[in-house]
């Protein structure tokens, strides 16, 4: 009798221990982002997640086209109004660098403004909880991805020497 007991007490812990490790963990979600635009080698895309199971999660965005140098913008946002839907940030980063974030609450913001270079490929990689009831939520966030590409030194050095003969140039008509 003794003997049964105590197996059901370890299949009642193993159960709790079954649930509450899927409470801790949520959905991490890996999506690609396809970056297009009409200003030439300029950028942009934007994204939507959805969590619907509670905990903490890791997001991975791959931005595509993004092989080379870039300089890059990004803002991630989320509004929660009820616990079945709040979701708090704790991390963001591109490639590493990370995202100022501002404090858990209803409405979070997050932002990276003008970092670069930044070498591809890019991967926005974005840590958070989801509140949810009972293991369960409907919660999300947005965000937009700016680029442009880092001129090469050459276009640098062409630039300079252009600015260089105008200056030559006014100069010696002045004289």
């Amino acid at each position: 009798m003794q003997h049964l007991a105590g197996r059901s007490l370890r299949r009642a812990a193993l159960a709790i221990a079954l649930l509450a490790g899927g409470a801790v963990q949520a959905d991490d979600i890996v999506t690609n982002v396809n970056l297009g635009g009409d200003v030439p080698g300029v950028l942009s895309g934007g994204f939507g997640v959805t969590h619907l199971e509670s905990g903490a999660f890791e997001d991975r965005i791959h931005l595509s086209p993004t092989s080379g140098s870039w300089f890059v913008d990004s803002s991630i946002i989320t509004v929660g109004l009820q616990p079945a839907t709040n979701l708090d940030f704790t991390a963001a980063d591109i490639n590493g660098y990370a995202m100022t974030l501002t404090a858990p609450g209803i409405f979070e913001y997050g932002s990276l403004i003008g970092q670069g270079p930044i070498t591809g490929p890019l991967v926005l990689t974005v840590h958070g909880n989801v509140q949810g009831i009972g293991g369960v939520a409907s919660a999300s966030y947005g965000g937009t991805v700016n680029i442009s590409p880092i001129p090469e030194p050459s276009t640098g050095a062409m630039l300079l020497a252009g600015m260089g003969l105008v200056a030559y140039i006014s100069r010696r008509r002045r004289n």
